[in-house]
């Protein structure tokens, strides 16, 4: 296990290249010992990261506890920052696990700190199996092209949004996102072009929403917004940001620099429906719009002609 210890106050850093730690042996202490009969209980990370910290605390004084992992897209943080900060890249078998951080108000001592790595020793293996069932799970709800959930992900998550809507008596919103002319991209420049017309979509989506709002791959061109706690002025926000977002797209194939443009549906959660119905009429808000779009276009030309 590579890790790395940063002073913040100092500005300095310290590098440790030490022999991959284990987590066969138990610390040689009670404490560690049921810390690794605690760990094999549970496949959970966050629940993992939870029985870490509450035995890290027992013996080094923290005031928090930060794990990031890029790969699955997590970042958990227990307790508040303070001014001194260690910090470890959790490497196992040349595998990257992610990155955890602990904060306290004073500098930790060359002991605590070679205790805590003998900790994370003990931790590194029920992480791994953690990390690995997550990214089993994950595999099953995401799209792998665009890493956006999937429609079997979306199913799941609707009922269970309109569930939390009507027991806290909020509003909810999903939104149908139609790619436009993407049949006419896939024929006449490929279906790589087409794929990454898809993946570059997919992120304009994903960074132009709110954090509570979730964004679904549903098939083929087709994206699925769901928009808990929204009134009509934050749809029309939305849908104006999300446009903006598509239009700047610069999507550069080869020698080709392909446009891109979306056409939008929303509908709002109302007494009494469900979610099937709840999507049908988003589905054909974004029908109308795309034909409305379409007889503009037309009568354009014709007066140009």
């Amino acid at each position: 296990m590579e890790n790395r210890l940063e002073l913040m106050d100092k500005g300095t850093e310290r590098r440790f290249s030490e022999a991959p730690l284990s987590s066969e042996d138990p610390c040689g202490d009670p404490i560690g010992y049921q810390l690794i009969l605690e760990l094999q209980s549970t496949l959970n990370i966050e629940k993992l990261l939870e029985i870490f910290f509450h035995h890290l605390k027992r013996e080094i004084p923290c005031q928090s506890q930060h794990y990031i992992s890029e790969s699955l897209d997590l970042d958990l943080r227990e307790g508040a920052r303070a001014r001194h900060r260690a910090e470890y890249q959790l490497l196992i078998g040349g595998e990257h696990l992610g990155t955890i951080r602990f904060h306290r108000r004073h500098p930790f001592t060359e002991k605590e700190l070679a205790r805590i790595e003998a900790l994370l020793g003990v931790l590194v293996l029920p992480l791994r199996n953690a990390v690995h069932y997550r990214q089993a799970l994950r595999a099953a709800s995401h799209d792998p092209l665009t890493g956006l959930k999937n429609r079997r992900a979306f199913e799941d998550d609707l009922e269970r949004e309109i569930s939390r809507a009507r027991r806290e008596q909020q509003r909810l919103g999903l939104m149908v996102i139609d790619v436009d002319r993407f049949k006419q991209i896939n024929d006449q420049i490929g279906h790589l072009a087409g794929d990454q017309v898809l993946a570059e979509v997919a992120r304009a989506l994903k960074s132009s929403v709110r954090r509570s709002d979730m964004v679904f791959r549903y098939a083929g061109d087709e994206f699925v917004l769901l928009l808990p706690n929204i009134d009509d002025t934050g749809v029309r926000i939305l849908e104006e940001r999300l446009h903006a977002a598509i239009a700047a797209l610069r999507c550069v194939y080869g020698d080709q620099t392909i446009p891109v443009s979306i056409t939008i549906g929303t509908a709002i959660l109302d007494q009494g429906e469900d979610g099937k119905a709840l999507f049908e009429k988003a589905d054909l808000a974004m029908l109308y719009n795309k034909e409305s779009h379409h007889r503009h276009q037309a009568a354009a030309v014709s007066r140009t002609a």
